[in-house]
């Protein structure tokens, strides 16, 4: 099965229906049609078929139709985020060894010189030489998919701890995710999508193709701008909101402050954990919009969900997605009881295949079918999960583990903290002394003594801060999350 085959018959359905706006340029599913197959035939006749295709853009119309003419083709399009430093993206490139790379003008010199011997395309402006118009304008728009291709793309982890890795998603993978989301969240209409953080990261990529398979408009935004998201979902009814955690921050910032009417059908987020403090606000906000939260990473895709509507326990990821089989298990791999934490193990048709080039860490996260998350949890006794933590930030102090992510769940429900992380500092008595990075809310500080006190009824009292330190603001990752080694490099730093 070719998904994009799939989207493009479903579109016959509707071929004058917009299918891509971006502002003053729109696709029809016509139009998108015509280029994907232009773009398949181009690379046929380069020789590409079933290569690796290297793409490193920001979010335009030319990357959308591209990356679906790559699928089309039966070629793997490699992701590669224009945010990385040169370095890294040497690094991606040597590894996939693509048969060309697609690329926005702003890149060309530089990888002209880098890369002379691969072929290579320029998104935006015409170039005199490499043009992607010029290229496409050559070839016909009469080639068939390849029918069964392996894989769909490769991706990269946004790296919050160190060096990225490549995921290798299947077609099936993310059939089986679309039609979780049009159950989970109930979306029997899809008519308008937004998702605005970078194509790069699968979850604006994957909220494009859902989509498109769905015959909807997807809106496509060059970055994440509070102002822009807000007139779109003014002007344009019942739209699907795909955001992560800080987005809606700027969201709620300056809907306070704007008159307009924002019609949003759904606003899903993931890629971190939501504040409840701005969950109460979205719902006081957006008061007819469906508010939903999922669990999910770049292996298993889609995990749990959940619908906030103020009635949610707090801290609770929601139940699994019906097509999810889940497992808590201890280090033994046997399961233990719910109630009881232990190590996530999933088990789905919407999993990925493994990671690109590293047979001994795709091994290592598989077992007996099982794919290991290395979250650990509880499941109560409605089957929604609980987030313990991720074994990577595991901080040890006196021998006793603590997950940060517990930790910083309970300082968020604090008016006062805006923004957490919570990691292990090296201690010579302790091993690991647990501190806590605060961004505050306003002008209130809160003392160290005010934090353990309030966390006396949630936390065990070796799990409650020792030390405070106030951050002006957060790094973060090209996907929006806290990246927490740096953080911690800069805060280690600033401390000797």
């Amino acid at each position: 099965m070719n998904l994009v085959q799939h989207i493009l018959k479903r579109a016959q359905i509707n071929p004058h229906r917009i299918a891509i706006s971006a502002g003053r340029e729109e696709r029809t599913y016509a139009q998108l049609m015509r280029l994907v197959q232009q773009v398949s035939n181009g690379l046929r006749h380069g020789g590409h078929t079933k290569r690796n295709i290297a793409i490193l853009s920001g979010n335009c119309i030319e990357f959308a139709e591209f990356v679906l003419g790559v699928i089309y083709a039966g070629c793997v399009p490699v992701l590669l985020d224009p945010k990385w430093p040169s370095g890294e993206r040497d690094k991606v490139i040597q590894q996939c060894e693509p048969g060309l790379i697609a690329c926005e003008g702003r890149f060309a010199g530089d990888l002209a010189e880098r890369y002379n011997e691969i072929p290579q395309l320029y998104f935006g402006e015409d170039q005199q030489v490499g043009s992607y118009c010029s290229w496409l304008a050559a070839f016909e728009p009469d080639a068939t998919a390849e029918e069964n291709p392996e894989l769909l793309f490769i991706g990269y982890t946004s790296g919050t701890t160190g060096f990225p890795k490549g995921y290798v998603r299947t077609h099936l993978s993310w059939l089986r995710s679309f039609e979780a989301t049009e159950k989970a969240f109930r979306l029997n209409r899809i008519k308008q999508v937004l998702a605005p953080g970078p194509f790069v990261h699968s979850l604006s990529l994957f909220a494009m193709m859902q989509s498109l398979y769905s015959l909807a408009t997807f809106h496509l935004l060059p970055e994440f701008d509070a102002e822009s998201v807000l007139n779109l979902c003014s002007r344009e009814p019942d739209m699907i909101l795909f955001v992560v955690p800080a987005m809606i921050d700027a969201l709620l910032r300056l809907v306070a402050s704007n008159t307009a009417q924002v019609s949003m059908l759904a606003l899903i987020s993931s890629g971190g954990k939501w504040p409840e403090s701005s969950k109460q606000r979205c719902r006081e906000m957006f008061k007819e919009t469906k508010l939903y939260e999922y669990y999910g990473s770049s292996e298993a895709s889609y995990i749990s969900y959940l619908e906030i509507t103020g009635e949610e326990q707090p801290g609770s990821l929601g139940k699994p997605f019906d097509s999810v089989h889940i497992s808590i298990r201890d280090e033994q791999f046997r399961e233990v009881p719910p109630g009881t934490i232990g190590e996530l193990y999933i088990r789905s048709e919407m999993m990925f295949a493994g990671y690109h080039q590293l047979p001994e860490e795709t091994a290592s996260i598989f077992r007996d079918g099982w794919l290991r998350t290395g979250d650990y949890m509880l499941l109560d006794q409605d089957r929604h999960l609980h987030l313990a933590g991720r074994a990577s930030n595991m901080v040890k102090s006196g021998g006793l583990k603590v997950f940060p992510e517990e930790v910083e769940a309970v300082l968020l429900r604090i008016p006062a903290i805006r923004e957490v992380m919570v990691f292990g500092k090296p201690d010579d008595q302790w091993g690991e002394q647990v501190t806590a990075l605060i961004g505050w809310n306003g002008e209130q500080r809160l003392s160290l003594d005010e934090i353990r006190n309030y966390c006396h009824p949630y936390l065990a009292s070796y799990k409650a801060p020792k030390q405070l330190v106030t951050v002006e603001g957060f790094i973060y990752t090209s996907s929006g999350k806290i990246a927490r080694q740096l953080m911690k490099n800069r805060v280690r730093e600033g401390m000797k």
